[in-house]
């Protein structure tokens, strides 16, 4: 009887275990799918955060104020970040499972409607911020070569140094593939942030951003570019066809001349606070299938399409500079 009875004890402290096991693996799951809807929330992309050593900058249609829900006010518009150095970032807002990969071939453009895979560093970042940071200007030539604005060619510029993200820069062109992502990557390495060199994915994901807030970006971009035959005022420095020592000049007729104008010349070369996404110069990124890709039109062609390949060598151009993103930790 007393081992009758023994059994019948074990047999209950089993059962009960087992009832606390099956509660603790339900729990669970409900505690992982509030994650995943937590992470999904944050997905759309309407409350970015700043990184450590960065800080908040409100431009007119972007500002970083709170609304009552917890939102950031002009998320959508292109919210700035600066560090203490004066480089300037902008928020890009990415929905990645609306991501879609265009396929252009000469002059006629084929839409291929399926998602665009990134690779794990790229989805990781999107998925759990939301977007990403880039650039808001083309890679502007580093602080030790300032005051070298003449003879401005491959031996000048295709080396190592640190690029700056700031207005009124001569944009780093002549610098080969290999050097551009070398240079981006140097940017930023520290615990709190890195940086690379744009992707050919992140590349698509700003033009679908930007093509969703009304800017033309697969037809002509000829509206918000700085190309050879079209004419707009701009201040700062710039160069005139070909020659590559820079002038600098206050509110200047442009009259289709073959001009590189300084980072930031103009706001009608702004989208969404980026400068200079179409015309000025092309600019490498970091290719799906291949390692060398440029994006954008440049400053003596206007591109049908903002986005475009055109199989480039790597090799240094007048016509290729490059731009940074940031690498959320």
């Amino acid at each position: 009887m007393t081992n009758k009875k023994y059994n019948i004890i074990i047999f209950i402290a089993i059962i009960i275990i087992l009832v606390i096991c099956l509660y603790f693996i339900i729990f669970h799951k409900e505690s992982k799918d509030k994650e995943i809807r937590k992470i999904e929330v944050i997905s759309k992309y309407n409350n970015p955060i700043i990184p450590n050593g960065f800080y908040s900058v409100d431009t007119e249609d972007a500002k970083w104020i709170k609304q009552e829900d917890g939102t950031i006010q002009g998320w959508n518009n292109g919210l700035v970040i600066e560090d203490e150095k004066g480089n300037q970032f902008v928020w890009v807002p990415i929905n990645i499972d609306n991501l879609n990969y265009h396929d252009y071939v000469g002059n006629n453009s084929k839409y291929i409607k399926e998602k665009l895979n990134m690779n794990n560093d790229e989805e990781r970042q999107i998925i759990k911020y939301g977007g990403f940071y880039i650039a808001r200007y083309e890679a502007g030539r580093p602080l030790e070569l300032e005051d070298e604005i003449e003879n401005i060619d491959v031996s000048s510029n295709d080396i190592e140094g640190i690029p700056l993200s700031k207005k009124d820069r001569i944009p780093w062109n002549y610098i080969s593939f290999e050097k551009a992502q070398e240079n981006a990557e140097t940017m930023y390495q520290n615990e709190n942030i890195q940086s690379g060199l744009l992707t050919q994915k992140q590349y698509q994901g700003v033009m679908q951003w930007l093509n969703s807030c009304g800017y033309d970006v697969y037809n002509n971009s000829s509206e918000f570019g700085n190309y050879s035959n079209v004419n707009f005022e701009f201040t700062g420095y710039y160069s005139i066809d070909y020659g590559k020592n820079y002038k600098y000049g206050e509110n200047i007729q442009k009259t289709g001349h073959n001009m590189i104008l300084s980072t930031g010349a103009t706001k009608r070369n702004m989208t969404n606070n980026i400068y200079d996404l179409a015309g000025n110069l092309m600019e490498y990124v970091i290719g799906d299938k291949s390692n060398i890709i440029c994006n954008g039109g440049y400053y003596d062609y206007i591109a049908r399409e903002a986005f475009s390949s055109m199989g480039w060598t790597g090799e240094p151009s007048d016509k290729i500079g490059f731009r940074v993103v940031l690498i959320l930790p």
